[in-house]
């Protein structure tokens, strides 16, 4: 499916007409019986002047019966039509739906954390599930009444002109202020749809973030503040989406109108024709009747003007994340990193800013060249002030992100220039607050290897002392975990990411404050855990209690992005550096 945008800059709704064309058979097929349903309905009314004007002065009731028959049978052959037509539309409006929901899910996985970082979690989820849903509207409804009422429109004016110029000519004079109606309000309507939709995102992500931070709103008793501040949200929603409602009413009672003073203009002129002769009577309700057929489908066009700049909205946004490139990408054909790596790392001149804009006066980089080499199998412990880069340190490592300059290096291979999926396959991480998908302890378990049988998800699960607590739920390993592991404790959340990450079997293991968060007995377990994980592999642990990492082979000292210290423990504390001042901070004696 092609969807970045060309050299040529199509429109976001050329754009979308790609994304059509896999359902281009069906819409074909559609369009044909839209036509076959508009063109057994155009004799309807005209079957009313043959009663009105020949069967009913003639008293003959075998024509009349037939032309009620007729009348009858072109009115459910067009029901049977639209049936098929709305099954065969609908099904290709949905199946284009969801074929775009796919793709722009798996382009949103294809992006940096950079992207995620910068947009709330419930805009990214309104791209997906609700811009969408404005495409739905825009391929079956739109599509069925624009061609429809297109064909009917033309077809009826040129029959009127056939039937009686003058009269058909009266009523096209009143079509071109439908257009100047819509034209006149295009731009605004535009506008609107823009701010509404904005204001919907800030909505949707405000009430994403407060329901999954409900324990905190609690905590703090700020359940009637964040009442008024979503409130607030929702008056605004309601505001700009009233200026839109109202507009869209202005534009049809307009439309409606013009209609009326259309309908007026056949009776009036049609009227005065039949009086003097020149028209007969049936041939007036029938011309009557087809105006029903031009002035009705105009002014949904006014109605569909308004679904036309929502899914325009929404064509906007969604190709505005497939027109983001992820800043961390493989290119094509890049090697894998040999498996199973040794495990040594090596940082050479490492610089790295979150900011995309160069670091200016009073804001240092984040990293500033940063080098160190771990040897192989090595136990390595990241320590310093908040803030000072420690986290950093492992995004690189892992590629979430990519140095600015120097090189970050694994068995001597730039991770740039191996695939990303054969680097993080050689990694495990554990962190503070682990994340659990909803479904069942296993499930979780292997995320990391979905392959893996049960004897082997038994055997990390001991691994981890997680085993214990599984084996006294009452549905074990099929326990439903909730929503990021709601039913679960911080300590057992834990031990289940350590036996996922130890069902992985990586080579390089990463620990971000992986305890700091837990009672004394949770910490002990885990501890034990990663005691057992962390044997022959090489190992990162970033941790603020410094007694849990005093048996390291190297500590490595930040400190303002810098790497300010490294060596073992006893050695840093000899130094009397940062590392000395810290673990002073923590062990000195109360006073």
């Amino acid at each position: 499916m092609a969807i970045a945008a060309s050299s040529t800059q199509p429109t976001p709704f050329q754009r979308f007409l790609v994304l059509v064309r896999p359902q281009a058979g069906k819409i074909a097929l559609g369009v044909l019986l839209i036509l076959l349903a508009t063109a057994v309905t155009l004799p309807a009314p005209w079957i009313l002047k043959l009663v009105i004007d020949d069967a009913l002065p003639a008293k003959d009731t075998a024509k009349l019966g037939v032309l009620l028959v007729v009348f009858t049978a072109l009115f459910i052959a067009r029901g049977l039509l639209t049936l098929w037509r709305n099954r065969i539309l609908q099904y290709a409006a949905m199946r284009v739906t969801c074929d775009l929901r796919i793709a722009l899910f798996r382009h949103m996985q294809s992006l940096s954390l950079r992207y995620f970082d910068a947009n709330q979690t419930g805009k990214v989820v309104s791209r997906v599930a609700q811009d969408t849903g404005e495409l739905y509207n825009l391929t079956n409804g739109f599509l069925i009444n624009v061609i429809a009422d297109t064909v009917t429109v033309v077809g009826v004016l040129c029959f009127l002109y056939w039937v009686e110029w003058r009269l058909a000519l009266a009523v096209t004079f009143v079509l071109p202020l439908f257009v100047i109606n819509y034209l006149y309000n295009r731009r605004k309507m535009k506008q609107e749809a823009r701010v509404h939709r904005d204001n919907w995102d800030q909505v949707i992500g405000f009430l994403q973030e407060r329901v999954a931070a409900a324990r905190v709103v609690k905590s703090f008793g700020r359940e009637s503040a964040e009442g008024d501040a979503f409130a607030g949200g929702i008056n605004a929603d309601y505001f700009h989406y009233s200026r839109i409602v109202m507009r869209n009413t202005r534009l049809g009672v307009i439309a409606d109108v013009l209609g009326s003073v259309g309908g007026l203009i056949v009776l009036g002129f049609g009227g005065w024709l039949v009086i003097r002769g020149d028209m007969q009577v049936g041939t007036l309700v029938a011309f009557n009747a087809y105006i029903v057929y031009v002035f009705p489908p105009i002014v949904r066009f006014v109605d569909l003007a308004a679904v036309l700049q929502r899914a325009n909205t929404s064509l906007e946004n969604i190709f505005a994340i497939f027109d983001t490139r992820p800043e961390v990408a493989d290119d094509a054909g890049k090697p894998a990193l040999p498996a199973p790596v040794r495990g040594e790392v090596d940082f050479v001149n490492v610089s790295f800013d979150y900011e995309l804009e160069p670091p200016g006066r009073g804001r240092p980089r984040t990293l500033t060249e940063v080098s160190f080499r771990i040897p192989a199998g090595k136990m390595v412990a990241i320590v310093g002030p908040s803030g000072s880069g420690k986290s950093t340190l492992i995004n690189l490592l892992a590629r979430f992100y990519d140095v600015a300059s120097g090189e970050v290096r694994v068995d001597g291979l730039d991770v740039r220039s191996v695939s990303m999926d054969s680097l993080r396959r050689q990694i495990g991480i554990v962190l503070q607050d682990n994340i659990l998908f909803s479904g069942t302890l296993e499930d979780n378990i292997k995320y990391s290897r979905p392959d893996a049988t049960r004897e082997q998800i038994l055997a990390a699960a001991r691994a981890a002392n997680a085993d214990e607590f599984i084996s006294q739920l009452p549905d074990g390993y099929s326990t439903v975990v909730g929503e990021r592991g709601s039913k679960l404790s911080g300590g057992q959340r834990q031990r289940v990411a350590i036996a996922r990450a130890i069902l992985k079997d990586p080579r390089i293991l990463i620990f971000d404050e992986a305890t700091s968060a837990l009672d004394t007995q949770s910490e002990r377990l885990i501890q034990q855990a990663m005691d057992h994980l962390m044997k022959d592999r090489t190992t990162f642990v970033i941790a603020h209690r410094l007694s849990t990492i005093q048996r390291a082979d190297i500590i490595l000292v930040m400190e303002q992005g810098r790497l300010v210290e490294m060596g073992r423990h006893d050695e840093l504390v000899g130094r009397g550096g940062l590392y000395s001042r810290l673990h002073a901070l923590q062990f000195q004696e109360p006073a």
